[in-house]
């Protein structure tokens, strides 16, 4: 892929890289890439290839990191700071999110268009629903519900959960908020004691359900129908629940769709999900949005 490594730094000090592929024919359009949980903006295949998509569009795209990125790295500002996903707090990532939108609109970029996988879903919804990035489009590929009570219901893993939740309150009450954790569920990962409560502990603060009226741009909601019919209590049917709620709503600004067959990483199903990108897209992205019907 031709481009080059760019860096940004953020309000709080924070520097951040990623990688920039302009279009140089067509400044009306770039697309911010971002990462999921322990991801990294050089990392993922998904990524890149959903990269490569939006090249074949005609658009300028930037892969970035967020301070989240990989399971562990050490700040550069004047304070350091534990980053990487064990130590994160996802609203921190508003900042992150920020001074790329600042690069972009710098760079003499007309429109700015923000694609998320995961954990990064959450993170850029979540920051869009607070009004703090002016994007033009969203698309939130296969974003989890971290929703404590929705967690704590699971039948299979509720017991799990509460003995996570309980491990994560008395390190912090000790004192040691940065204490590692093993994790298994909702995700086997390491994660800080901290960092458990903020994501999975703060009740529906991060739960999508909850804020995505509060999105005024044209948003793309997508899911692999694998995670959908038959995945964890955070994904399973989230897409009918959704589908009900933009109908409740009259929310015509906002899409949905399910690639079939496909998992949460889309193995095997990435061309359905650039089409059903690309279609949301057709024929101007500048236009307004599009209901996308789901595929398979």
């Amino acid at each position: 892929m031709l481009g080059s490594l760019v860096d940004v730094q953020t309000q709080d000090g924070i520097k951040l890289h990623g990688f920039l592929s302009p279009n140089p024919s067509n400044h009306n359009w770039i697309w911010i890439i971002v990462h999921g949980v322990n991801g990294n903006f050089y990392g993922s295949t998904l990524l890149t290839e959903l990269a490569q998509g939006i090249a074949g569009l005609g658009h300028s795209w930037l892969l970035v990191n967020t301070r989240g990125h990989d399971l562990a790295t050490f700040g550069s500002a004047d304070q350091p700071a534990r980053m990487g996903s064990m130590f994160e707090t996802i609203s921190d990532a508003q900042s992150d999110l920020q001074a790329w939108i600042q690069f972009c609109k710098t760079s003499r970029y007309k429109n700015i268009g923000c694609i998320a996988h995961s954990l990064g879903a959450v993170k850029s919804s979540y920051a869009l629903a607070q009004s703090t990035l002016q994007l033009d489009r969203f698309v939130a590929l296969s974003p989890p519900r971290l929703n404590t009570q929705l967690l704590l219901n699971d039948p299979a893993k509720q017991e799990v959960f509460d003995d996570h939740l309980k491990e994560a309150d008395q390190w912090c009450a000790k004192g040691f908020p940065h204490h590692i954790m093993r994790v298994r569920f909702p995700l086997a990962n390491l994660l800080s004691a901290a960092t458990f409560i903020d994501k999975y502990g703060s009740g529906e603060k991060y739960d999508y359900f909850a804020y995505w009226s509060k999105i005024q741009i044209p948003s793309l909601w997508v899911f692999g129908q694998q995670e959908v019919r038959h995945g964890s209590v955070n994904f399973r049917d989230v897409d009918l629940a959704l589908e009900a709620k933009f109908a409740d709503h009259l929310a015509s600004n906002h899409a949905l769709s399910v690639v079939a067959q496909a998992d949460h990483s889309y193995r095997g199903q990435r061309k359905s999900l650039l089409e059903a990108i690309a279609a949301w897209l057709t024929p101007d992205p500048i236009v307004g949005p599009k209901p996308t019907d789901s595929i398979g």
